[in-house]
């Protein structure tokens, strides 16, 4: 036996479902077509001939199909690669033809052990059993080759879009994590001027500090959350950012109480908010309203003025970016943009309670 096939792990299951489904469909067009060749007319005109010929063809037809099926399939487990085709079929063709002739010759001694067909053994028949071999071999590895390349395409396309998934997850993760520092950072800054003015404010302050991060902390190692908790989230978030901006955000929530139960992305809000403020003015002078709805439709609508900054109001934001390349791979409807008449509005589909997702 070759060295690669003595290395090689025996497949198990030898057969898919969907090439078992081939070679029984295969076998009442096979049968007639192979006892007629070496029983003739006798095959069908014949219950003994019929009976112990159907037997015997079915038990070769097995045989050789194992034998050819275990040989293929050892073959593509020693070249799996896709840009190994040729080599491949190269290597198949070759063993598949040496064992063809084997098998003809064992196909024509076994039909000439039965006296009842009348069938002795030549090298003629045998040559034309080959032939007949051939050609069936050639189909086969034809299939199996196509079955497997096109199985090979499906893990390779499945495993981009696991990576795809992945990256943008940690994307999305890095994000969280550079936004916690420099919060934390603005958010301790302002603290001690607040104790040193109105300690009761500062403890107001404090309070919601501790909500914002225990929901940041909490939504770490989770895929969805509820509306009525971001939007909990979001009333603490805006409260520190105002006693930072003196209140320069003017905030409205118009939420359907139906829909609050809803799912989303965790921290979707607080992104959104993000780019606002990075991108506009944010100014005591000049507040920017930001409004977030939702539409009976099911949607969550977020508007805000645009306010640009003298110097990089157009650039593009990682946040907004990461947010709707995550929301992409869910089989959810796309996030919407729409920039007209000075008002920029993000619509983001909400998830139906009890809706599960992969991170």
């Amino acid at each position: 036996m070759p060295a690669f096939l003595m290395r090689a792990h025996f497949p198990r299951p030898l057969f898919t479902r969907s090439e078992l489904w081939y070679h029984i469909l295969m076998m009442p067009i096979l049968f007639p077509a192979g006892n007629y060749f070496f029983l003739r007319e006798r095959y069908f005109t014949n219950a003994a001939v019929f009976g112990w010929g159907t037997l015997l063809v079915f038990v070769l037809y097995v045989f050789s199909l194992v034998v050819l099926t275990a040989v293929v399939k050892l073959i593509i487990q020693q070249y799996p690669d896709v840009r190994q085709v040729r080599q491949r079929n190269l290597v198949t063709l070759l063993a598949v033809t040496t064992l063809t002739v084997g098998l003809a010759v064992f196909d024509v001694w076994a039909y000439s052990l039965f006296p009842i067909f009348e069938r002795p053994f030549t090298w003629t028949t045998v040559r034309a059993v080959v032939l007949l071999g051939v050609l069936f071999d050639v189909l086969l590895c034809l299939v199996l080759g196509i079955q497997y390349t096109y199985g090979r395409w499906q893990e390779n396309q499945t495993e981009k879009e696991q990576l795809k998934r992945a990256a943008l997850q940690q994307d999305f993760d890095d994000l969280k994590q550079q936004i916690n520092p420099d919060f934390l950072f603005n958010s301790l800054t302002t603290l001690p001027a607040l104790i040193g003015q109105d300690r009761q404010q500062a403890g107001v302050f404090v309070n919601h500090l501790s909500k914002v991060y225990r929901y940041l902390l909490g939504t770490t190692s989770q895929s969805l959350t509820t509306l009525d908790a971001e939007i909990a989230f979001v009333n603490s978030y805006i409260y520190l950012l105002n006693t930072r901006y003196q209140s320069a955000i003017s905030l409205q929530i118009e939420i359907e109480p139906s829909l609050r139960s809803a799912n989303l992305l965790p921290l979707s809000l607080q992104l959104i908010l993000d780019y606002a403020i990075r991108h506009n003015v944010v100014d005591a002078q000049q507040p920017l309203p930001i409004g977030i709805s939702t539409t009976p439709t099911g949607v969550l609508l977020v508007k805000f003025k645009r306010q640009f900054r003298p110097a990089g109001g157009n650039e593009a934001s990682d946040e907004l970016a990461t947010l709707l390349a995550r929301y992409k791979t869910l089989a959810v409807p796309m996030v919407a943009t729409v920039d007209d008449d000075g008002c920029f509005t993000i619509t983001l589909p909400l998830l139906a309670e009890g809706t599960v997702v992969t991170k």
